[in-house]
């Protein structure tokens, strides 16, 4: 039965399948992506009177082309739902629906945390050494350390806080994940809007909440714990919320795809 739900000698072999039938795509998403990052490296270098960038850059552009690219990458996973003939296709190959769901994970949502950030290093260094050979400028690479070098503020509730952050950015990807196991045509675009729209319900709701109903003059009590009434608690409350909706978000994409097994 076990055999049935998940096996590991199985799942190497659904993933070595999906690498040969999508190494193609991987590897012009990969250039895409070094190409993208060189060429905007080295505008924002033009722009700032050809000086090499620092440490500071490093940090602000590795976010942002991670976010963007991640974001685009993860919103077009389960590809092959993209049409009925795919579906089918996919359907049909032997495989559990616990292991397809996992190779899709790790090859969309998995590869952004390792593959992208590696990949921008690497740019981010061939641009800054390429412009060296044309200036007098020196270049001043970006080691691990200086990555982790990074202030960290002495709250109590480092770990709520962390956890809240990491969670934070789990949604982020794992939104579109969800959607594009959801929606057939177009599901990054869907997804957006869906999150932009149930965004500005439940802000409006809070609105009317807190203000014209006079929530914000209420002082709960100490015994009320789900309110959270000072910033460890805020903390605990939202990481626990984040936690709970990328659960529950995976849980919907892997719903989906066993009702197409189905």
């Amino acid at each position: 039965m076990s055999n049935n739900i998940f096996s590991g000698k199985r799942f190497l072999l659904l993933f070595k399948q999906h690498f040969i039938h999508n190494n193609k795509l991987l590897l012009y998403s990969i250039v895409a992506y070094v190409g993208v990052v060189f060429l905007i490296l080295s505008i924002g270098q033009l722009g700032n009177d050809l000086q090499p960038h620092d440490l500071e850059n490093f940090r602000g552009f590795l976010l942002a082309f991670v976010a963007i690219f991640g974001i685009l990458y993860v919103g077009y996973s389960f590809p092959a739902f993209r049409s009925k003939e795919n579906t089918i296709n996919y359907l049909m190959v032997p495989g559990s629906v616990p292991e397809k769901f996992l190779i899709e994970f790790i090859s969309r949502v998995g590869i952004i945390f390792i593959l992208l950030p590696v990949l921008f290093w690497i740019t981010f260094h061939l641009q800054g050494y390429f412009f060296t050979l044309f200036m007098d400028f020196t270049f001043n690479p970006i080691n691990i350390s200086f990555l982790t070098n990074v202030d960290v503020p002495q709250i109590e509730s480092w770990f709520w806080l962390s956890t809240l952050i990491i969670s934070a950015v789990m949604l982020g990807f794992v939104l579109p994940f969800t959607g594009a196991a959801m929606f057939t045509k177009q599901p990054l675009v869907k997804t957006l809007f869906s999150v932009a729209v149930i965004v500005i319900f439940y802000s409006t709701i809070i609105y009317i909440i807190v203000e014209p109903l006079g929530l914000s003059k209420y002082n709960p009590n100490d015994s009320m714990w789900l309110i959270p009434i000072n910033e460890a608690e805020a903390f605990r409350f939202f990481a626990c919320a984040l936690v709970i909706a990328n659960m529950v978000m995976l849980f919907v994409a892997y719903r989906k795809l066993k009702e197409k097994e189905v």
